[in-house]
């Protein structure tokens, strides 16, 4: 995705608002990660996947609940980051299934799991820069104890 330009400030909080949403669910993920295990975080990316979903749907352009102050390239390029959102959140699901059911012991598959979502986190954050809403939005640093 190439560096996104004429964004309103309602465009860039509106597209700060959904990497939000995946930092918030990433977080979510981390901490019952340490406390009960990487297949019940699991839940904290489905229900990223579904509101992925809802939101995309939300922004479609037959739709009369969108976003008026948002521009049509700002819904656009939320549309595609919601479809790779739940694309990401499938593909982590797939992969913390073969971790898993993998030889390793479960600090492991706990330390794998942590370093999937630091990938999904730095995807984000990428994109978040490739549209100049980066400016819109606090730091988020993923923590835990062990």
């Amino acid at each position: 995705m190439a560096t996104v330009r004429g964004l309103s400030t309602h465009d860039k909080r509106f597209l700060a608002g959904i990497v939000h949403q995946v930092w918030r669910h990433c977080q979510i993920f981390v901490a019952v990660c340490v406390e009960r295990g990487p297949e019940e975080a699991y839940y904290a990316l489905e229900e990223l996947a579904e509101w992925a979903v809802s939101h995309r749907r939300r922004l479609s352009p037959r739709s009369a609940h969108r976003p008026h102050l948002v521009s049509a390239s700002a819904l656009r390029i939320g549309r595609v980051l919601l479809d790779d959102i739940d694309t990401f959140c499938h593909g982590v699901g797939d992969l913390l299934a073969r971790v898993q059911y993998s030889p390793l012991d479960p600090d492991e598959v706990e330390e794998e799991a942590l370093k999937i979502i630091e990938g999904f986190i730095t995807w984000s954050a990428d994109m978040a820069t490739q549209m100049g809403v980066s400016r819109n939005l606090r730091p988020e640093t993923l923590w835990f104890e062990r």
